[in-house]
């Protein structure tokens, strides 16, 4: 930690710099000199900005933490039926030392800390400031101060999801630093409950302020709120597409879907707890509860991708199916890099390199000529070779301009339709059957899957195993798949092979780095 510090304190002036350049091409009106960054209110908006802009490199959520490393080792990738790379093919086989997948797994962690320095400093220095320096006053500094606490919070917990035993396993030792202060100093490895504390009191003072702006000071960027009807779909436009919405406060203030909102933050919130485990089971459901009375059935703020905005013409279709995204981040480049990934210099191959695994398997019991499943049959594509390869469309760059600009640069990180698994595992875990299977049917209803599960799920053991195969057909170049089965600490999961399962015993911890480890 001392070397990633040192490193840190060399680089941070220029990382806090960026501008809003990458914000959907929003150009700041005031560009900030390095020295001067935080004696303006449009420096704390560009250190902000260039903080989202990190959190979406390759190194973590633009890559490696969705549909990259942690796709390959969550098993999704079939190494076998591609010319998949040596660093994924070493990770769908669980070794994270080699000569590929060691760098993929220091630079995770190094960039994940960097990002924690930068929060770090801006939230120190606007804590004394003067509300006078920004330009909506109190509001303005409370939401930056709030974002920066939620996303400490956010980086901090997918670090311990990645380098700390999950709490299924009881894990008594010290494993990672919490750190809230911008200070060279080594701080001492935390407990697993320990940090998650930290994390839910970062969310906790953040809270309120978010409710505030995102639902009272200025809830016309999360909704369409000049609609007679608002819908879901136009909902989602106003959070990440707004740019002919926006009014006198101007770009900052808007694209909330893709900045850290309220909504977001009782997401995280519902995930970190039921990660936690069943002592923090009532918070999780608490926070999810919220999200599905209040902001899914009542003001319906959120919720599904039609059936026909996902059915229609590839172009146009939305394959992301991003109306129930809660906080997604924006890389301008994110359909041309994965194309590039998948297809490599040519786009036309009839051979994908990040071909998918076990997809037959996957949706067999919705896929028998009755039962439909919107995310097999219009959200994986297949190559045209005579035993054909699947591959997400989710990436898939579209040309209809709505869409285009919607759904091209955006990273999923937080889903509604996790919350409904949330709230169906809680359920299930309180012995309420039916009522679990009501909160998994919203999110199977949604995606095309008519299979009625009431008429075969009975036990809690049957609507578990639901659960954890709607995971899996939802996180599909997500990442969200190996922390589910970190969570529920499962021995086996499906092979990647296609060949059975794979033993995860002892895989679900990455290695700290070697700097971490070496005086």
């Amino acid at each position: 930690m001392k070397k990633l510090i040192s490193h840190i304190l060399i680089a941070l002036t220029g990382m806090l710099a960026v501008s809003c350049n990458a914000w959907l091409d929003v150009t700041p009106e005031n560009a900030i000199a390095d020295d001067d960054l935080f004696s303006t209110g449009f420096g704390y908006r560009n250190a902000l900005n260039g903080i989202y802009t990190n959190l979406a490199s390759d190194e973590l959520y633009g890559k490696q933490l969705s549909w990259g490393f942690l796709s390959a080792i969550s098993q999704q990738y079939n190494q076998k039926a591609g010319t998949i790379s040596p660093m994924y093919a070493d990770a769908s086989e669980l070794i994270y030392n080699t000569v590929d997948t060691e760098p993929v797994v220091t630079a995770i962690w190094e960039k994940g800390y960097k990002v924690i320095a930068n929060l770090n400093k801006l939230i120190e220095n606007i804590r004394p400031t003067d509300i006078s320096l920004f330009e909506y006053g109190e509001e303005e500094k409370n939401l930056i101060y709030a974002e920066a606490l939620s996303l400490r919070a956010m980086m901090h917990f997918d670090l311990l999801r990645l380098f700390a035993p999950a709490t299924a396993t009881n894990p008594s030792g010290a494993y990672l630093p919490y750190r809230d202060k911008y200070e060279a100093a080594v701080v001492e490895k935390c407990t697993v409950t320990d940090f998650i504390e930290k994390v839910l009191k970062d969310l906790l003072e953040a809270e309120d302020i978010l409710r505030k702006f995102d639902t009272e000071y200025h809830p016309e960027a999360m909704y369409a709120s000049q609609m007679y009807e608002p819908t879901p779909e136009w909902n989602a436009r106003y959070r990440f597409n707004s740019g002919s919405y926006i009014d006198d406060m101007g770009a900052f203030f808007w694209y909330r879907g893709i900045r850290f909102n309220y909504l977001a933050l009782l997401g995280l919130k519902a995930r970190v707890c039921i990660y936690a485990g069943p002592a923090y089971y009532k918070n999780a459901e608490t926070a999810a509860k919220e999200l599905y009375n209040t902001y899914y059935q009542q003001k319906r703020w959120i919720g599904f991708t039609e059936g026909e905005n996902i059915t229609c013409n590839l172009n146009s279709r939305y394959t992301k199916v991003s109306h129930d995204i809660l906080f997604g981040l924006y890389k301008k480049q994110l359909a041309t890099d994965y194309e590039q990934a998948v297809w490599g210099s040519s786009s036309s191959s009839s051979t994908t390199r990040l071909p998918l695994a076990n997809i037959p398997s996957l949706f067999a019991s919705d896929n028998t000529g009755v039962y439909t499943d919107y995310r097999l049959t219009y959200l994986i594509g297949t190559t045209n070779e005579t035993q054909s390869k699947y591959y997400t469309l989710k990436y898939n760059p579209s040309v209809e301009s709505v869409v285009e600009a919607m759904e091209n640069p955006m990273i999923p990180v937080i889903r509604f339709s996790e919350i409904c698994h949330i709230l169906a595992e809680i359920s299930s875990y309180n012995g309420k059957i039916t009522e679990g299977i009501n909160y998994l049917e919203t999110v199977r209803k949604a995606r095309g899957a008519e299979r009625t599960l009431s008429l075969t799920v009975s036990t809690r053991e049957q609507l578990d195993a639901e659960i954890l195969l709607d995971i899996r057909k939802e996180m599909i170049g997500e990442g969200g798949t190996f922390y589910t089965y970190k969570r529920m600490n499962l021995s086996t999961v499906p092979d990647s092979d296609e060949e059975g399962e794979i033993n995860m015993t002892g895989s679900y911890v990455l290695p700290l780095p070697t700097s971490e480890t070496t005086n």
